[in-house]
């Protein structure tokens, strides 16, 4: 098997001369080790969903798809976190009514996620939780081989940041192949 640097090695032997090992050197952390590059074995996949992932791109499903073995776990979770302080400043009635209403909305989304992994003939299990969003992708999603998560989980983006900061907390902590749609 050919190893990638070798690779790089001869085809830009000629063009950075002498200072070609210290630029690899320099910008070693850049590159894809061979682990790196060998396409991973997805035996299940965890799909979070939340309040903030109603478009889902169709490359996603074809993703998905790609994996027709695969366990797919579709997860609508609500922040716990939302409901404490519902519950610690309006009380327990509004904190029944929120529950309701994402659970309404988790039905939605759910629903037309449905739809499209039943034109695709995908089996899954589905559910719909209450808890701390990026605690329990840490513990969870260890379980999976792959993750799939919209930039918006957890909140909206900003202008500054192209990616929530619980999917950001998620990419650094979850070693697991990850898809950002």
């Amino acid at each position: 098997m050919v190893k990638f640097a070798d690779l790089i090695t001869r085809k830009f032997q000629n063009i950075a001369g002498n200072r070609y090992e210290e630029i690899l050197k320099a910008y070693e952390e850049f590159f894809l080790t061979e682990e790196e590059m060998a396409i991973p074995d997805i035996a299940s996949i965890l799909m979070l969903l939340d309040r903030y992932a109603s478009n889902i791109p169709d490359e996603v499903y074809e993703t998905i798809s790609s994996y027709p073995d695969a366990k797919l776990q579709l997860v609508y979770l609500v922040d716990e976190s939302v409901c404490r302080l519902i519950r610690e400043t309006l009380g327990e009635n509004d904190v029944k009514k929120f529950k309701d209403r994402e659970e309404g909305r988790a039905n939605e989304i759910l629903s037309k996620v449905r739809e499209r992994l039943k034109e695709l003939d995908i089996a899954w299990t589905e559910d719909v939780i209450f808890g701390d969003k990026s605690e329990y992708v840490e513990d969870t999603g260890q379980k999976y081989d792959m993750l799939i998560v919209s930039k918006h989980y957890g909140s909206e983006t900003a202008k500054t940041h192209t990616v929530s900061p619980v999917v950001f907390r998620i990419v650094q902590h979850v070693g697991k192949p990850i898809v950002l749609y």
